[in-house]
């Protein structure tokens, strides 16, 4: 979750005030603050490549755009939003819910409103292509190499790793040129079991895939029903789509002259439903990147590729009071009161109203666990 008071958490099972502001950006310096617009969101989905999207109405048609520089024109033009609590004795606190590219406009250019969406910083990196042909060769570590590229594609753009192997060796792989840049940037991630995506604050962050199952992990909030709680419903669902109970990745570079090597994770608990070779089946999920050059790293990619294919079978959709400091891949304690034991979930999409008349706040999590 991001930084926030220890005021913020008890406000929200309280009565408490909304306080949004949303700035433009354009090369860099603000150029309007504060705007007026009526409504908007922010939607946050872990499951996609940029990972967050802003949708946005502005009342007044003379702001469309006519000229490059306007204001909400899509040449480069940022739409930078914040979202928090107004307190009952008049303060305010917000936290950063993200930085976006303009990407459409749209509207009655008489009567308004105009429509406004905008994408994370990722899409910039997907947008890029390799001018030549490119190689990690000159680089130490999946962390040098992204460190590099990513202010490279995007100036100014700042990089942060947080993850467990991105200082580690990292392998020759050469993409050619006029490829994508963003699916080398995810290679990289994936070959040492992170993820990579752009947060609320508009950094580049690699980071471990979050493991469902490890509850040393700390929670976050507490969802819980009641009178003093901040659930308002919540829908229970459980599938075999997309699940797997077994991940196999496996490296081969001519490159660098090294051997194959592969390595295997699966669940073996036989008291888990989902084990490998039990009632519910075989069923691999399967990983190839020359970036994997050992067993360890290959062993590492598969334990991160288990971690992430098997916890859809079990989701949750709550709705809650609005809490803008949530982040995807948080864990939270979901507790439905009489009705089922605590779970421990983590927050896997979000969408984030703007108004107070945006509507609810809902929240889809993966891999409910009992709160032992």
């Amino acid at each position: 979750m991001l930084a926030v008071s220890p005021r913020w958490a008890p406000a929200l099972t309280t009565d408490h005030g909304l306080s949004v502001k949303v700035n433009v950006l354009y090369n860099g310096a603000i150029v309007a603050e504060d705007i007026a617009f009526t409504d908007g969101s922010v939607k946050v989905d872990r499951g996609s490549d940029v990972r967050r999207s802003l949708s946005l109405s502005i009342a007044d048609p003379s702001e469309f755009p006519v000229d490059p520089t306007d204001n909400f024109a899509v040449y480069g033009q940022r739409i930078y939003v914040e979202r928090g609590i107004t307190y009952l004795d008049g303060t305010s606190e917000r936290v950063p819910v993200g930085t976006f590219v303009i990407t459409s406009v749209s509207g009655n250019i008489h009567t308004g409103p105009l429509s406004i969406q905008a994408s994370g910083l990722e899409l910039l990196l997907k947008r890029a292509l390799w001018d030549t042909a490119q190689s990690t060769s000159a680089y130490a570590s999946p962390r040098a190499f992204l460190a590099f590229h990513i202010p490279d594609t995007i100036p100014g753009a700042s990089f942060v790793d947080a993850s467990t192997n991105g200082a580690g060796a990292l392998a020759t792989k050469v993409w050619d040129a006029r490829t994508d840049k963003w699916a080398a940037f995810a290679e990289v991630a994936a070959s040492v079991g992170a993820e990579l995506f752009c947060d609320a604050s508009g950094t580049f962050r690699l980071v471990d895939i979050p493991d469902p199952s490890d509850l040393t992990k700390p929670v976050v909030w507490d969802v819980t029903t009641g009178e003093s709680g901040v659930m308002v419903s919540a829908t229970m669902e459980l599938t075999a789509d997309g699940v797997f109970n077994r991940a196999v990745a496996v490296g081969e570079n001519a490159a660098d002259n090294t051997a194959p090597v592969s390595a295997e994770a699966k669940i073996t608990d036989t008291t888990d439903p989902l084990y490998y070779g039990g009632p519910f089946g075989k069923v691999t999920k399967a990983f190839s990147s020359s970036l994997i050059t050992t067993t360890a790293q290959a062993q590492t990619t598969a334990n991160a590729l288990l971690r992430k294919y098997r916890a859809p079978n079990r989701t949750v959709s709550l709705e809650t009071v609005p809490n803008p400091a949530l982040d995807a891949g948080d864990r939270i304690r979901v507790d439905y009161g009489s009705a089922y034991l605590p779970e421990i979930h983590i927050a896997h999409a979000f969408e984030i109203p703007l108004s107070t008349g945006g509507g609810s706040f809902h929240i889809a999590t993966v891999s409910g666990k009992a709160d032992e």
